[in-house]
């Protein structure tokens, strides 16, 4: 993670390199840091504007300039980008690989499908501890962007007393943000206060016992997978004062999960698939309730709960692709997609186990109200997008189906069905997050001063959300890789998970 000193030395040092650029000639031998990447494309991400055969220079992790190509060929380092369209690496706002079992191959991974960057949703105290020490680095990985410390949820945050000394432990141990779970309201609202006095954002699920115009009031700085579940939708139901009452008088079992102390492969299954958890748990009337959320649907409270978020900047992740997977869990084209080869064997046999189970256990009333509601959820983000909520992209990496890397392919795809532009999928997961970050001096626009994390596309991405696949290079932090690096990587991966 790029620390204020290296971007404050980024900033003193541009002039300079400004300069030395304007100069470069054929003296430069080539072992210096200083590189161009030529003839491309430059996509605007703020406009969509595009600027045509301009050379981007580097030098280390920072681009120092970028001007049409023919300012810029003295320099003897020197990558021909034919042609490509070159925008901001993209940013996974809602990710889990540091806790994978396998976690550099699905680093990896990531990268290889232009992840250059990544916001880790859950963590522990030996993680924060591994940060601090350096070694959850690894090479050919995304760079970690901020990461939470213990989620919010059971005895940890119990009381308003220990919410408060949990998010004042968390501070102390390096945390960047609160991700919260489910906690009493009182604890809620005591979570809040205390993290705006340190300065740190609060995140993650909307308990149920708090409206999301609640939370949006009360300083919540995002929400996640529009909820989950019910909450969120409710305030768009015109049903939702009844719905409400009925959810608030269904007795609340008390919470004995202790974050980080349950073991790993428990929480992998517990977590998997949360139709088919639902279900497991004797949750089948929550899901009949959604479906009459379906059904109450009313856009005019859809907007005005839109109004609030955008008064109150409340940011959305939607994560589509992973209510997608979990409401079609026993799907053939899950079970069949041929990336699965890059999902380590233990897990690939986990997720067929779960197909199974979802299969028997989930009614076919189940699957079609868990459909439904994503069919609604869809509208809701389109609706969203329309209003101005500020909203980010995010794969939920960790769940049932999902696959490092192209699942957040899959949720462009997605929030384009859902109706959002192609532009406005890219600035989800470049623009956005530097903005969500308070980053936009380093990061989410190709621009002198900003990190060296490009991907190149061989087509127009503000063209069509397809055209986001088609990556013919990245860069991440000032070292390019070709399509045959990148596919390279890939192949190491598959070999490592599909060898006897």
């Amino acid at each position: 993670m790029k620390t204020p000193v290296s971007i404050t030395r980024r900033l003193l040092v541009l002039p300079l390199l400004a300069l030395l650029a304007s100069c470069v000639s054929a003296s430069d031998d080539g072992t210096s840091s200083l590189w161009v990447l030529d003839n491309v494309s430059v996509v605007d991400t703020r406009t969509g504007d595009i600027a045509d055969h301009m050379a981007v220079l580097i030098d280390g992790d920072t681009i120092v300039r970028v001007a049409p190509s023919a300012r810029l060929r003295g320099v003897r380092r020197r990558v021909d980008g034919a042609g490509a369209f070159v925008v901001p690496g993209y940013n996974d706002m809602h990710a889990h690989p540091v806790q994978a079992s396998e976690r550099a191959a699905a680093l990896t991974m990531m990268l290889s499908n232009g992840i250059t960057g990544f916001r880790q949703m859950a963590s522990s105290p030996e993680l924060l501890a591994e940060r601090r020490a350096g070694s959850l680095n690894s090479p050919d990985s995304p760079e970690l962007l901020v990461m939470p410390g213990a989620l919010f949820v059971g005895p940890v945050a119990a009381t308003p007393e220990l919410a408060i000394a949990e998010v004042d432990r968390q501070h102390a141990e390096g945390a960047d943000f609160i991700k919260m779970i489910d906690v009493s309201r009182p604890a809620f609202f005591a979570t809040l206060t205390e993290a705006r006095r340190l300065g740190m954002p609060v995140a993650g699920h909307l308990p149920g016992s708090v409206t999301p115009e609640e939370a949006a009031d009360a300083g919540m700085r995002a929400i996640e997978h529009l909820g989950p579940g019910e909450n969120l939708l409710l305030s768009c139901s015109s049903d939702a004062e009844a719905l409400r009452r009925e959810v608030a008088a269904i007795p609340r079992p008390a919470l004995t999960i202790v974050p980080g102390r349950v073991p790993q492969e428990v929480t992998e299954r517990m977590l998997a698939n949360t139709v088919l958890m639902t279900v497991l748990a004797g949750g089948g009337a929550s899901l009949d309730r959604l479906g009459r959320v379906v059904d109450s649907y009313s856009e005019e409270r859809c907007r005005a709960l839109a109004q609030r978020f955008v008064e109150h900047e409340t940011w959305q992740v939607p994560t589509l692709v992973r209510t997608r997977q979990s409401a079609f869990g026993d799907d053939a084209a899950y079970r069949n997609d041929p990336n699965l080869r890059y999902v380590p064997a233990p897990t690939r046999r986990l997720w067929e186990e779960l197909a199974q189970q979802f299969s028997a256990r989930v009614t076919p009333e189940q699957k079609r109200a868990a459909q439904a509601a994503l069919a609604l959820q869809f509208r809701v983000v389109r609706l969203f997008d329309e209003t101005g909520v500020p909203m980010l992209t995010g794969s939920d990496f960790g769940g049932q189906w999902g696959v490092a890397g192209f699942s957040l392919h899959q949720e462009f795809d997605l929030l384009n069905d859902a109706g959002l532009a192609p532009l406005r999928v890219l600035q989800m997961t470049t623009l956005y997050p530097a903005r969500f970050l308070g980053r936009e001096a380093s990061m989410g626009t190709v621009e002198a001063g900003r990190g060296a994390n490009l991907v190149l596309l061989s087509a127009d991405p503000t063209a069509a959300v397809a055209n986001l696949h088609a990556i013919q290079g990245v860069v991440r932090d000032g070292r390019y890789y070709s399509r045959a690096d990148l596919d390279s990587l890939q192949a190491q991966v598959a070999q490592r998970f599909t060898a006897p």
